[in-house]
């Protein structure tokens, strides 16, 4: 076995240990939610628990890592692991969505409700080992196919449609009517304003950020 086939099987290895580890934590996380009918400190448990962009962002995570798993078989049999672009993108999306997870959940959730409540139980799930395994994964493993900008600002595209959907339920439509509580507090904890303004360019750092450490691991191949 050449080098190039040893660094093959041992990037299909890491790829299969890291999708497996991350769909499990998705599965764990969301089930743990779904059946647990009262959380004195989370409001959105059961079937609820499916209002909340983490556990969303954790499922398109998962669902995409899940997609890879025949890749990675077919790369350890055949030697060559390569995956189609537009699942690169997929990925993208999806690590894109659970790294901005992680970083809400670190420095706007965990200040407010505490560190060991944001990352205890579901959360530890969620908010912790999906993301950041699911970020390790995508930088250093999943490094077959080199990222534009335009495919940036695809990966922004499930924040946006959340955002819109959250900002609807809450602002316009409001819980009195049968739409959401803030329950983020991203117009009661802070102005409104604020977060308007903040969030996408928010996404787009995490975006380039991950894009950019994709891209310098792509490239040293």
């Amino acid at each position: 076995m050449n080098t190039a086939e040893k660094n093959s099987r041992k990037t299909c290895i890491c790829t299969l240990i890291s999708a497996v580890t991350v769909a499990i934590c998705v599965c764990i996380g969301v089930t743990k939610n779904l059946t647990t009918i009262y959380d004195v400190n989370f409001d959105h448990m059961g079937l609820r628990t499916f209002c909340m962009f983490t556990v969303n962002s954790n499922i398109l995570c998962g669902v995409s890592m899940i997609m890879v798993l025949p890749y990675t078989i077919d790369g350890l049999l055949n030697k060559d692991f390569h995956l189609p672009n537009w699942m690169v993108d997929l990925l993208f999306a999806g690590v894109t969505s659970v790294g901005l997870t992680f970083l809400v959940s670190l420095c706007i959730l965990s200040p407010v409700k505490g560190f060991v409540l944001i990352f205890t139980g579901s959360r530890f799930f969620l908010h912790g080992v999906s993301p950041i395994v699911a970020m390790i994964a995508f930088c250093f493993f999943i490094t077959s196919h080199v990222i534009s900008l335009r495919e940036s600002v695809f990966a922004m595209l499930p924040v946006l449609l959340y955002a819109m959907v959250y900002y609807f339920m809450v602002e316009i439509l409001g819980p009195d009517n049968g739409g959401w509580d803030d329950f983020y507090g991203f117009f009661t904890r802070i102005p409104s304003w604020i977060s308007l303004v903040s969030f996408m360019p928010l996404t787009f750092a995490v975006a380039s950020f991950l894009r950019f450490l994709h891209n310098r691991n792509c490239l040293k191949q």
